[in-house]
């Protein structure tokens, strides 16, 4: 029995998506340190906690009157996480993109071959059927050739068959 193949696709996908996480803690600790991505994060952090109450309060069945800022610290912390899990979900996402092209592509191939066989199946049929075509002319020629011999022995004529196209 020979062993089954190792899915090294699915379990290097998989490695990734682990490194992923340290790496997005890495990325939102360089997004704190340098100011001008510092102020990007200040603006996502905010602009995530303003979504986050108003769909907490429409889900309540409120109106939205004012929502009061994060403080700094807060927002940049917000926004922080909200980087480094975006960057988890894009290599997710592109792994999994990247999967499902795969699979497409086999299947693709399968499907060709499936096709190519089809096709020399059909081709192997129709050389059939053209030697049985040349074996039934062939034969009613030599029974042409020989009616007569046949037929005045008994006494009866011979009718060609009435052959109707398929």
């Amino acid at each position: 029995m020979a062993p089954a193949a190792l899915p090294i696709i699915k379990l290097g996908s998989l490695l990734i998506k682990t490194l992923a996480k340290p790496a997005s803690r890495r990325v939102k600790h360089e997004f704190s340190r340098n100011e001008s991505t510092r102020r990007l994060l200040l603006s996502i952090g905010q602009a995530t906690h303003s979504f986050s109450s108003r769909l907490t309060i429409w889900s309540a069945g409120y109106k939205v009157r004012t929502i009061n800022p994060l403080s700094s610290e807060n927002a940049l912390t917000s926004g922080a996480d909200f980087v480094g899990e975006a960057f988890v979900f894009l290599v997710g996402g592109g792994l999994a993109i990247l999967e499902y092209n795969r699979s497409k592509q086999k299947d693709k191939i399968k499907e060709l071959a499936k096709h190519k066989e089809a096709k020399q199946f059909n081709e192997t049929l129709q050389t059939k059927l053209n030697a049985l075509d040349e074996r039934l002319f062939a034969l009613e020629e030599v029974v042409k050739q020989q009616k007569s011999s046949i037929f005045n022995l008994t006494g009866k004529k011979y009718i060609d068959p009435q052959i109707t196209d398929v």
